[in-house]
C-alpha cells in the first residue's frame, strides 16, 4: 500500500504557493480536501488573512488610536456629565478601566477604547515583523502619544451599538 501523499506539513507547505482559499481549491483540490477532511483548513490557511503590508499596517494604528481615544474622551465626558451617586473618589488611575465606579455607557465607551488600544498593538506587532524599524519607531510613538492623552481625539460624534461597530 503506498503512502499517503498528503499529511499536515506537506499541506502547509502546499498552501503557503497561495493567496487565497479559492486558488488554493482549484490549485491543489487534493490537499485542499485533505484539510478540509481533517478539519485543519482554517489552520493551514491563517496565513491568508495576514497583513503583511507596513503601510496598510500604520493605517491601521493610527485609526485604532485615533478611535480609541475618542472612545476615551467620550467616556470622560459622560462621567464628567452625570457622575453616578454611588461614585466613590479615588486616586487609583485603575479605577476607571475596572469599570467599578463609572456608569454604564461610560463602561461602555472605556471598554471600546481599550480593545482599540489592543488591536493597535496586535498591529503594532505585525509591523515588527514586515515592517522597517523607523516604521516600528513611529507606531510606537503613535501609541506612546495616545497612552499619554496627548493625541487629538477630533471629533466625539460617535454612537456603538451592540456589536460595537462604530458609527
Amino acid at each position: 500500500m503506498p503512502a499517503a501523499k498528503w499529511n499536515y506539513d506537506s499541506v502547509c507547505s502546499e498552501a503557503r504557493k497561495y493567496k487565497t482559499k479559492t486558488e488554493f481549491k482549484y490549485g491543489s483540490s487534493g490537499a485542499f480536501e485533505w484539510a478540509v477532511r481533517n478539519d485543519v483548513l482554517g489552520e493551514v490557511t491563517k496565513f491568508m488573512y495576514e497583513i503583511t503590508d507596513p503601510a496598510v499596517l500604520m493605517r491601521k494604528i493610527r485609526q485604532e488610536l485615533g478611535t480609541a481615544s475618542r472612545h476615551a474622551k467620550v467616556a470622560r465626558d459622560v462621567w464628567d456629565a452625570d457622575p453616578s451617586p454611588f461614585y466613590e473618589p479615588s486616586n487609583d488611575p485603575e479605577s476607571i478601566s475596572d469599570g467599578t465606579y463609572m456608569d454604564f455607557e461610560a463602561q461602555m465607551y472605556d471598554q471600546g477604547a481599550e480593545e482599540r488600544s489592543d488591536r493597535a498593538l496586535d498591529h503594532i506587532e505585525e509591523l515588527q515583523k514586515h515592517g522597517s524599524p523607523e516604521q516600528v519607531q513611529a507606531a510606537w510613538e503613535l501609541y506612546l502619544k495616545y497612552q499619554t492623552g496627548s493625541w487629538d481625539a477630533g471629533s466625539c460624534d460617535i454612537e456603538i451599538n451592540m456589536q460595537g461597530e462604530e458609527t
